[in-house]
């Protein structure tokens, strides 16, 4: 998943928890550390669009040749997580629909 797909999931997550996306909260949850700008621009694009986190589309890199190295637990655990992650958000939304 890309890193700006994971904070569109990240802050739509948050939406539907009733909560307002803000850069420490979305900061919080990354799977991996990003730098504060980056985190900013991809705040401000949600907000700008928040479908964004539907309508993008998350990159999965899946080992395609010899030379790099095998897949480690971690790296399966992560790619399952990432796989997950529209699905969690979309869950999360629908249960805020259902609640108002």
């Amino acid at each position: 998943m890309s890193s700006d797909h994971e904070i569109y999931q990240i802050a739509a997550q948050l939406a539907a928890e009733n909560k307002t996306p803000t850069v420490a909260l979305i900061k919080a949850r990354l799977s991996q550390s990003l730098p504060l700008a980056r985190v900013i621009k991809g705040l401000q694009t949600w907000q700008n669009n928040p479908k964004i986190a539907e309508t993008s589309k998350p990159e999965i890199k899946i080992q395609k040749n010899s030379n790099e190295k095998p897949f480690t637990l971690t790296d399966v655990e992560l790619l399952i997580k990432q796989a997950i992650a529209p699905l969690q958000a979309e869950i999360e939304l629908l249960k805020a629909k259902l609640s108002e």
